[in-house]
């Protein structure tokens, strides 16, 4: 028998005595917000990696809001999670078994793994629309659950739209909505971190308080108890806002956009108001005398180690904090995502799949 199959086999024969393959997939698409009940939970064999693809144990899975967008019919500009397939996720996994020349056993890598325990990858991420493929994990920059918060798209998000979009100068005012969230929080500091006065706007008084202790804002304003949010942010932005940090678009974007002073800039990196919206709805757009193109994070892949390395140095010396939401357990998957996006998250909302190696934070 040829010496690869022979190796196939016996891993096969390993891995069904260690345990189950345990998979959420979308049992139906949800009419308005997600319920538990839009998901299935599954448990099979657990896959041996034919040539040219690796074996991977998911350890950390990413929660975003983007997952419920890629639940509906016909989703904007993206691929959708067909009907009984795995949920799409953004993971930390470690490399068990390989077929694959570049990677190896105990490789750390982030991968477009989704909900699942174990995942087979040819190195160009489990879903297609990953144009950037699987990347190695590097310790040495920081815990590797960072690798999908922080360091990872969300703290790459934030870095290259702020730079690019809004090209921060000292003195101006920066307005950033969900600013308590792993994108939002980001993108605050980086603006503070070029000088900027930078405002929050979220949707808890606890949210602001730990925007503005935790993440170093000037200020923060929860919109949902503001009686009359324009005025509130007139306080304070007296001179009115220079750049506007737009994570939600609706009527939190029409507010700002009427505060934008001659020469702002916008940079728009989700319309998270409406990925529950009922289908046949009109989708909110940008008035058309402000009309803006929504930030693509892939864009910048070829820039990604740059942007890590930045992040990963301002993280160390201090300019740049974090918060990591974590719920244990991938059974709590549904729940976390629909939590998250009722905004029960504060910084960059998790799920525990499994341990990390040993030795590995």
């Amino acid at each position: 028998m040829d010496k690869d199959v022979t190796k196939v086999l016996f891993e096969q024969a390993r891995l069904e005595v260690e345990g189950s393959c345990r998979r959420w997939l979308l049992a139906r698409r949800p009419v308005g917000p997600a319920v538990r009940e839009d998901f299935q939970f599954v448990e099979d064999m657990i896959p041996a990696p034919p040539p040219g693809k690796y074996l991977a144990r998911v350890i950390w899975l990413s929660m975003d809001p983007k997952q419920r967008l890629l639940m509906n019919a016909t989703p904007r500009n993206t691929e959708q999670v067909p009907l009984f397939g795995v949920m799409f996720g953004n993971t930390v996994a470690e490399v068990l078994v390989s077929n694959h020349p570049d990677f190896q056993p105990g490789d750390i890598v982030q991968d477009l793994l989704g909900w699942q325990s174990h995942a087979l990858s040819d190195g160009r991420g489990h879903y297609v629309n990953n144009p950037y493929g699987t990347r190695k994990v590097k310790p040495a920059l920081g815990p590797i659950s960072t690798a999908i918060g922080v360091l990872g798209n969300g703290g790459l998000t934030a870095y290259f739209s702020v730079l690019n979009d809004l090209k921060p100068r000292a003195g101006e005012t920066l307005l950033v909505s969900t600013a308590a969230g792993n994108v939002g929080s980001i993108a605050g500091q980086i603006g503070k971190i070029h000088g900027c006065r930078v405002i929050g706007l979220t949707s808890t008084d606890e949210k602001c308080r730990v925007v503005v202790e935790e993440f170093g804002y000037d200020a923060c304003i929860n919109y949902r108890t503001a009686t009359d949010l324009s005025a509130a942010i007139r306080r304070e932005a007296p001179r009115g806002v220079d750049m506007f940090y737009d994570n939600v678009g609706g009527t939190i974007a029409e507010t700002a956009a009427s505060l934008l002073n001659p020469g702002a800039r916008v940079s728009i990196i989700g319309y998270t108001e409406q990925y529950s919206a009922v289908a046949g709805g009109k989708p909110w757009t940008w008035p058309g005398h402000l009309s803006q193109s929504q930030f693509i994070i892939h864009d910048y892949h070829r820039e990604f180690d740059a942007g890590i390395a930045q992040l990963s140095a301002w993280v160390k010396d201090g300019r740049l904090r974090y918060r990591e939401d974590i719920v244990e357990g991938l059974e709590n998957a549904p729940d976390a995502m629909i939590d998250m996006l009722n905004g029960g998250n504060i910084g960059k909302r998790i799920v525990r799949v499994s341990p990390n190696p040993a030795g590995v934070a």
